[in-house]
Parts: C-alpha cells; sequence; structure tokens
C-alpha cells in the first residue's frame, strides 16, 4: 500500500518537471532563445540547468518533438523546428497569397509543363471527356528558399484559359492569370488528409523515412461554375496546421 502511494507520488513529481521543462523549452522556441534549425542544449547541460534526471529529459524531448516543436536526430542532437504557419481554411487563395499574408517569401521551382490529354479522374473532376485537351503544371513549393511541398495541376482548356509555358516563372501565380483572363474564381472544393509520401515524392521533398504529409486536393470552379483546375498539393505535415473558421449558423 505504502510503495503504492509512493510510486503514485514520484509519477505526479515527473509529470511536474516534465510540465515545468516543457513549458521552459517552448518559450525559450517561441522567443528565439533557441532558434530555428539549430541545435538545443545537450541533454547533459539541460539536466543539469534545470536539476532533473536523465530520464526526464528525455521524455520531455520526445513530448516536444510530437508537438513539432523539434526533430531529434540521432547522434546530433535536438534541431528546432520551424514554427508552423497557421492557414484558415474559409476563403479560396492561393499558395502565394496565403504565404504573404503569413509574412512568409513564396516562390516554386518548375519542374515540368505540358499540353497533355486528360484520362481516369482528372476527366471526373474536371467533367471533361476522355482525351480533352489540358495544361498540366508540377511544381516545387518554396518559403523563405526552403522546400516545403509539391504542387501539381491539371488545367481544364475547355474554359479558353491560355497558358504559354515559355512566360511561367518562379513568382508565377496561376490564380492571377485566370483573373487577367476574365476566368473569375467563385468557389473551391478542397479534400484534406494526411498520407504517406511515396518514395519518388519523398525523395524530391528531401523527407525523412516515416514523415507524413498533408495532401490537399482541390477542385477550383469560375463564376459560370464551370471546373477550372484539379490542384493536387502534398506538403510537409511539420509546416503547417489548419484553422477552420465556423459561421453561427453553421454550428
Amino acid at each position: 500500500m505504502e510503495r503504492g502511494k509512493l510510486l503514485c507520488r514520484n509519477r505526479k513529481k515527473m509529470r511536474h518537471y516534465i510540465y515545468r521543462f516543457i513549458k521552459n523549452c517552448k518559450n525559450r522556441i517561441e522567443n528565439g532563445v533557441y532558434k530555428e534549425n539549430e541545435l538545443i542544449p545537450s541533454e547533459s547541460s539541460l539536466q543539469a540547468e534545470f536539476n532533473v534526471s536523465r530520464i526526464t529529459i528525455r521524455r520531455s524531448l520526445q513530448d516536444l518533438e510530437l508537438a513539432g516543436f523539434i526533430k531529434i536526430r540521432k547522434g546530433k542532437g535536438a534541431i528546432v523546428q520551424p514554427m508552423r504557419k497557421y492557414s484558415d481554411l474559409v476563403g479560396v487563395s492561393s499558395f502565394s497569397q496565403e504565404a504573404r499574408e503569413a509574412g512568409e517569401r513564396p516562390s516554386s521551382i518548375i519542374l515540368e509543363f505540358e499540353e497533355t490529354k486528360a484520362t481516369g479522374i482528372v476527366c471526373d473532376y474536371l467533367q471533361l471527356e476522355e482525351g480533352a485537351d489540358i495544361y498540366r503544371l508540377k511544381r516545387l513549393r518554396l518559403k523563405n528558399g526552403r522546400i516545403i511541398g509539391m504542387n501539381e495541376q491539371f488545367i481544364s482548356r475547355d474554359t479558353g484559359v491560355v497558358i504559354h509555358g515559355e512566360e511561367l516563372n518562379e513568382k508565377t501565380s496561376i490564380y492571377a492569370l485566370y483573373e487577367e483572363q476574365g476566368l473569375h474564381i467563385e468557389r473551391a472544393v478542397e479534400t484534406i488528409e494526411a498520407v504517406m509520401p511515396t518514395p519518388n515524392l519523398r525523395k524530391e521533398l528531401y523527407m525523412d523515412e516515416g514523415e507524413p504529409l498533408f495532401r490537399r486536393e482541390r477542385i477550383t470552379y469560375d463564376y459560370l461554375n464551370r471546373p477550372l483546375e484539379l490542384s493536387i498539393n502534398s506538403y510537409k505535415a511539420d509546416e503547417y496546421k489548419y484553422v477552420i473558421t465556423l459561421k453561427k449558423e453553421e454550428l
């Protein structure tokens, strides 16, 4: 009985130490004391500073990693991860617009652009006949020069949109191009899911084994309710945290 009470007190004591340590580390990360992409102090240094056991430090670091604040590299230590940016899912906005609103510098690397034929789910999503003419654009997405995801767009040519590959560059916004050609965006239907990347995509995004992705599939419609494009976006999961705004009548 006494042994059980002692174990209970020890667990509570450890939880208290873990909570205190995690709170301190989070504050230091958020206030820039521990800077992005840099190592935090070693386990032995943290143990001495906070006067806690090595197991308390390790459990706390594991919790911080699960929360996305750090990444533990075997043989190297714990590296501070870039803070996740919030993206509100209400409203239709482009990658560039979302990045600028978050105070970041967006850019892209064009990997492929082609005039091709629609097949399979592209026909279904864009309401096209098999073999209809489309544009296909594949780009790496970057924020502040850092690769954070992959974008693949299948664009219907039935709407009259014209895209010249030689005019595309790292700052091109396809949404802006639509507006310039009078194709005003009215709405979009988006699906979000967590998936594991294919081996090829993992290599293209320089991801570690076992890292998940946020996959966003968006069908964009113009003011005539015609599907303009199917956009498949694969983002590193530690880069995004989504917020949904609900109006009172939707609750």
